[in-house]
């Protein structure tokens, strides 16, 4: 069954897969993964047993290499879209239960998530459909998934020696870090840039799959140059009139001290790009659980 607006925009296709809002909410704040050095440059660095870990202390106000993220109980096939900055940095599973953890992130990130529709919500009137083998397809309890923009992220500005000032063209750089770089405080480099959408909505996005990249952070936080190599990950997230593609510092990441008086990326994936899913979110419950 197929539902249109009288302009002929299509509302929903029963042959297609319906995804319907399950959780929403902020991040909080659930561990923090160390990041590891190699104990002498003269060890091998493909045994994991020449890495030990860097002194890591959970601390918001420095935005250490902390972790935030959401449990969702019963998924069957969940996508998470973000409001405000955050990198997918994985998942973990207990029993039926599923952990979303996203490296640069905080406590003012909002999450959207979304899974397949099914029949265990309470209320009417409503319609449900189902395929030929009895499972739902669509339930008007669940507000559904809306994409309304899919966005490519964009390619990088030209390399000098296979180095990149900027992960995107037109794009730029910050540090969430502020004061000295020491034990407690981490470089955590984010290259980002904004892309404009249609003005007066708030949006979420959700990236499918992510690439990486190597860091060299020469960041001056208080008079005290970073010298970090470390690596990265990318994400995608919403905001008010835009949409956003960072790559950030990876939690659990291998870092060295080098000495270089410049901040670059290094072995970024350039043969393909990621699509961004965006959708608005002013007409979605929040919290919703």
């Amino acid at each position: 069954m197929k539902v249109t607006k009288e302009t002929g925009e299509l509302l929903f296709d029963t042959d297609l897969i319906c995804y319907g809002l399950v959780k929403s909410g902020y991040l909080a704040y659930q561990q923090t993964w160390s990041r590891r050095t190699l104990r002498s440059a003269q060890l091998d660095p493909n045994n994991g047993a020449n890495w030990f870990p860097v002194t890591v202390t959970y601390d918001p106000a420095h935005k250490t290499d902390s972790l935030y993220g959401f449990t969702l109980h019963n998924a069957r096939s969940p996508i998470v879209f973000l409001v405000g900055s955050g990198c997918l940095n994985g998942t973990s599973l207990s029993g039926n239960a599923i952990t979303f953890l996203f490296s640069n992130a905080d406590a003012s990130t909002k999450f959207y998530c979304f899974d397949l529709m099914a029949d265990n919500i309470l209320g009417s009137p409503y319609m449900k459909t189902r395929n030929v083998n009895g499972e739902i397809t669509f339930n008007s309890l669940q507000p559904p998934l809306n994409v309304v923009y899919a966005i490519q992220a964009p390619a990088p500005p030209a390399p000098s020696n296979g180095r990149y000032g900027f992960t995107y063209a037109g794009g730029y750089n910050y540090n969430l870090n502020s004061g000295p770089i020491n034990e407690y405080n981490l470089s955590r480099l984010v290259s980002r840039i904004d892309i404009p959408l249609a003005a007066g909505y708030e949006y979420a996005a959700y990236l499918p799959w992510s690439r990486s990249v190597g860091i060299y952070d020469a960041s001056d936080l208080g008079g005290f140059p970073a010298y970090a190599q470390y690596g990265g990950a990318e994400g995608a997230f919403g905001g008010v009139g835009s949409m956003s593609f960072i790559f950030g510092a990876s939690a659990g990441t291998t870092t060295s001290r080098p000495q270089t008086s410049n901040t670059y990326f290094f072995s970024l994936p350039v043969d393909r790009f990621p699509v961004a899913l965006v959708i608005r979110t002013n007409n979605l419950p929040f919290p919703y659980n």
